[in-house]
This record gives C-alpha cells, structure tokens and sequence, in this order.
C-alpha cells in the first residue's frame, strides 16, 4: 500500500466545492484519450495475444459484457428520480444535476459512456471473430497446400 492508501494517487486537493464541481459538471464529449478496444486489438504492435481456444469464449464474453451495459443504461434512469436527501437549495439542486448528467442522452452522461462502452465491447468482439475468421480461412488454405505438395 502506498502513502496516500491503496491506489497509489494523492487526494484531490481543492476541497468540498472542487469535488462538487467534479460531480456537477462531468466530463464533456470529445476525444478520448486512448485508443478504443478495436483498434487495440487490430494493432499488432500491441502484441494482443489470445489462445485461439480461447477466442470463442472471449468473444462471448465481450457480448455478454455489452448486453449487461446495455441494461444498466436503462436502470440509470431511476437515476433521474433520486429524490434529495434535503429540502435545501443545495440538495435539491444537486439531485436534480445527478439525475441529468446520469440519464440524459447528451455525450458526457452516464447513459452515453454505457453505450460507448457497449459498442466499443461489440467492436471488439467482431474485430476478434474476424481475426480468428482469418486465422482459420490461412490454416484451411496451408493444410491444402501442403496436402498438394505431398501428392
């Protein structure tokens, strides 16, 4: 464990407001600053390696994993009706603030990063069945070139 707990990063420094500013205005749309899930995969610079047994289950996976964000974007809708733990102005505003930034439909919410993530996951998936697609179609196409060659 480090110094400042178990992840190894200082607090945030600024106090109550700079957090509640955090989570007033979350994040807006633009690029992300990695690459998505499909163009790591697709890279072989980033020595990607899976056990093509493996690779169907894997595909699965990442389908299923796209699915379960999928219902958890129509759950954050119950989001937009968390009543406020208080009747100030403060409490009142911050819940209504949550229920927008978690169930709107605009980039930057909650609801858009779960179906970024979902179709990121499904890229994914598809970027690897055709990989193994290929894999597969190049072992067909050796084995009856040596099957030729023998004869």
């Amino acid at each position: 464990m480090s110094e400042y707990g178990g992840f190894g990063v200082p607090p945030p420094s600024g106090g109550m407001t700079e957090n509640l500013n955090g989570l007033l205005h979350p994040p807006v749309a633009g690029p992300a600053p990695v690459q998505d899930l499909t163009s790591i995969l697709g890279d072989p610079a980033q020595h990607f390696q899976l056990d093509l047994d493996q690779a169907p289950q894997a595909i699965t996976t990442f389908r299923q994993a796209a699915g379960e964000l999928r219902d958890l974007k129509f759950e954050v809708r119950r989001l937009a009706n968390v009543p406020a733990p208080g009747l100030d102005a403060v409490s009142i505003n911050a819940a209504k603030e949550i229920g927008h930034w978690a169930a709107s439909e605009e980039p930057g919410s909650l609801r858009a990063a779960l179906e970024s993530g979902a179709i990121q996951l499904e890229k994914a998936a598809d970027a690897l069945e055709q990989s193994l697609a290929t894999h597969r179609n190049n072992d067909e196409v050796n084995a009856a070139h040596l099957r030729r060659t023998e004869l």
